[in-house]
C-alpha cells in the first residue's frame, strides 16, 4: 500500500507538472527548480538535439537542431507553443542562427560554413540561400556561433574554438581558430568569403579558447564568454613540481570586446598560453587573486609577468567547466547578464547545468558587472541536484528573450527540451508556482514521479 508520504509527494508533483504547463506541453525530462518571482515550464520536448534559438521580429521561436535543421514555432500571448514546422531542413546545421533585426533574413552554420535565407516570419519560410563564410572546418570545437549586430546590422559576428584542448594555433591570428571576428556583409564574395578573408573580416579578439557565447549589450558592445582549458597544471616555478590545479582552474571568463564596426584586431585572449586564475590555493609557487593569469608552464618567454601584460583582462569570471553556452543581456531596464552553463565532465564534482543571473549596470558606453570581475550569480533555472548530474540532467545550451524582455526561453540538447522562464510567480494560469518563502520550488518530471510510486508500492 502506498504510504501518506508518497501520496504526497506524487500529488505535489502531478500538481506542479499539470498547471504549470503549457497546453499541450511535454512532461519535464529531469526535476527542475526556478528561482522566486519566475515561473518555468518545458513548452518543446523531443527535439533532436536542439542548440542555438532565437526569437523572430513577429515573436516565433526559431529552434536550430542537430542533425534536422531549423523548426519554428508559433507562440500565443502566453509563450506556449500553438504550432511548429520545419523551416530549412539540413542535417549538417549544428549550433549558430540568428534573425537580421529587419526580420527579413537569418543565418545559420555548420562546423564549415555559414549561410543566409530571405527569411519571412508570418509563414515561417526560409528561400535563396547564400554562402556567407567558408573554410571554418578544423579539428576540435566545432561550434560556429553567429550574431548579427543589431547596432550595426551589416555585420556579423562568427566565432571559430580552438583545434584542441590546448592549441598553440590560438596564438597566431591568421591561423583561424580560437578567435571572434566582425565580418562586413557588403564585402562579402558571391560566393562567401573565407573566415580569414581580412578583407572582409577583421579580428575582433584571438587566444579565445572556445567562446561559444556571443551577446551584444544595448550599447553595441559585444561580449564573449569563453570556455576555459581543461585538465589544467602548474608547473611550480621555485620546485620544478607538476601540480594538478584542474579541479578549481581556471576561471570561464566574459571579454568586453568592443564594437562590431570598429575592431581593433589585437585583443587578446590569452589561450593557450595564459588562463585566469579561480581559487589561488592550489598555486602555492606565487600570491595570486582571483582574475589574476599565471602560465600554466612559466618558461622565458611565456610567463606570469607576461601573461599579466599582454593577455587581455575579463570582465567577469565563473566557476572552472561550468560550459557556459550562451548569454543573454537583459531587455530595457533589466541590466543584468543571463547565463546558460551547460556543465562539466573535467570536474570530480559536477557543477554548471542551470541558468544563472549576474548583476551589471552600464557605464563607459558598455555592460559591466556590478561587483567587478568576481561579481557573484543567482541561479535561475537549475537541475534538482547539480552534483548528481553526472547521471543525467538537462543541459542549457542557448537563451533568447521575446522583444519585451518579460520571457525567456532555454534550449537543452542532451534532453532534447525548450523551456520557457516567465516573470512572476503563479505565470502560468494562476497556478503558484513559488511559495511565499525564498525557497525553490522543485518541479517532479514523470520519470521520479514514477519512480517514487514504485519504492512505495
Amino acid at each position: 500500500m502506498v504510504s501518506s508520504l508518497a501520496w504526497s509527494f506524487v500529488f505535489l508533483g502531478l500538481a506542479s507538472s499539470v498547471h504549470a504547463a503549457c497546453p499541450g506541453a511535454p512532461a519535464p525530462a529531469y526535476p527542475y527548480r526556478v528561482a522566486a518571482g519566475w515561473s518555468a515550464t518545458p513548452v518543446l520536448g523531443n527535439l533532436s538535439r536542439p542548440r542555438g534559438i532565437v526569437v523572430d521580429t513577429k515573436g516565433n521561436l526559431l529552434v536550430l537542431e542537430r542533425g534536422k535543421g531549423i523548426t519554428g514555432h508559433k507562440v500565443d500571448e502566453n509563450g506556449c507553443i500553438k504550432s511548429s514546422k520545419i523551416v530549412v531542413e539540413d542535417p549538417n546545421l549544428n549550433h549558430g542562427i540568428d534573425v537580421h533585426p529587419s526580420g527579413k533574413s537569418i543565418v545559420a552554420s555548420t562546423p564549415d560554413l555559414a549561410y543566409q535565407w530571405d527569411y519571412d516570419a508570418d509563414d515561417l519560410e526560409a528561400t535563396d540561400r547564400r554562402t556567407l563564410i567558408t573554410s571554418m572546418l578544423g579539428p576540435g570545437h566545432n561550434t560556429r556561433t553567429l550574431h548579427i549586430s543589431r547596432k550595426s546590422p551589416d555585420y556579423l559576428v562568427v566565432s571559430v574554438g580552438s583545434g584542441s584542448n590546448i592549441d598553440e594555433g590560438a596564438f597566431q591570428a591568421v591561423a583561424g581558430r580560437a578567435q571572434i571576428r566582425s565580418f562586413d556583409t557588403r564585402n562579402l564574395g558571391a560566393e562567401g568569403s573565407t573566415f580569414t578573408d581580412g578583407n572582409a573580416g577583421k579580428v575582433l579578439g584571438f587566444g579565445m579558447r572556445n567562446s561559444v557565447g556571443i551577446a551584444e549589450d544595448r550599447e553595441g558592445t559585444i561580449h564573449s564568454i569563453d570556455n576555459s582549458v581543461d585538465d589544467a597544471y602548474r608547473v611550480n616555478v621555485v620546485t620544478g613540481q607538476v601540480l594538478d590545479i584542474h579541479n578549481d582552474n581556471p576561471a570561464e571568463k566574459v571579454y568586453a570586446l568592443g564594437q562590431a564596426n570598429n575592431a581593433n584586431e589585437s585583443f587578446f585572449g590569452g589561450a593557450p598560453y595564459c588562463y585566469t586564475v579561480y581559487d589561488p590555493a592550489p598555486i602555492t609557487d606565487l600570491s595570486l587573486q582571483p582574475g589574476d593569469y599565471f602560465a600554466l608552464q612559466p618558461n622565458s618567454s611565456f610567463n606570469d609577468a607576461w601573461c599579466s601584460a599582454n593577455a587581455a583582462r575579463p570582465s567577469l569570471i565563473l566557476p572552472p567547466h561550468t560550459a557556459p553556452l550562451d548569454m543573454k543581456f537583459g531587455v530595457k531596464g533589466d541590466n543584468n547578464l543571463y547565463i546558460g552553463l551547460h556543465g562539466s565532465w573535467n570536474r570530480e564534482t559536477t557543477i554548471g547545468y542551470k541558468v544563472i543571473v549576474v548583476a551589471g549596470e552600464y557605464s563607459g558606453g558598455k555592460w559591466v558587472p556590478s561587483g567587478g570581475i568576481t561579481t557573484g550569480s543567482s541561479d535561475l533555472l537549475t537541475n534538482q541536484n547539480e552534483a548528481s548530474c553526472g547521471t543525467g540532467c538537462f543541459r542549457p545550451v542557448g537563451l533568447a528573450f521575446d522583444e519585451d524582455g518579460e520571457k525567456l526561453y532555454v534550449s537543452s540538447d542532451t534532453s532534447g527540451e525548450v523551456f520557457l522562464l516567465k516573470r512572476g510567480s503563479g505565470a502560468f494560469g494562476g497556478f503558484k508556482n513559488h511559495p511565499p518563502s525564498s525557497v525553490m520550488t522543485v518541479v517532479i518530471a514523470l520519470p521520479a514521479l514514477m519512480w517514487a510510486l514504485s519504492q512505495a508500492l
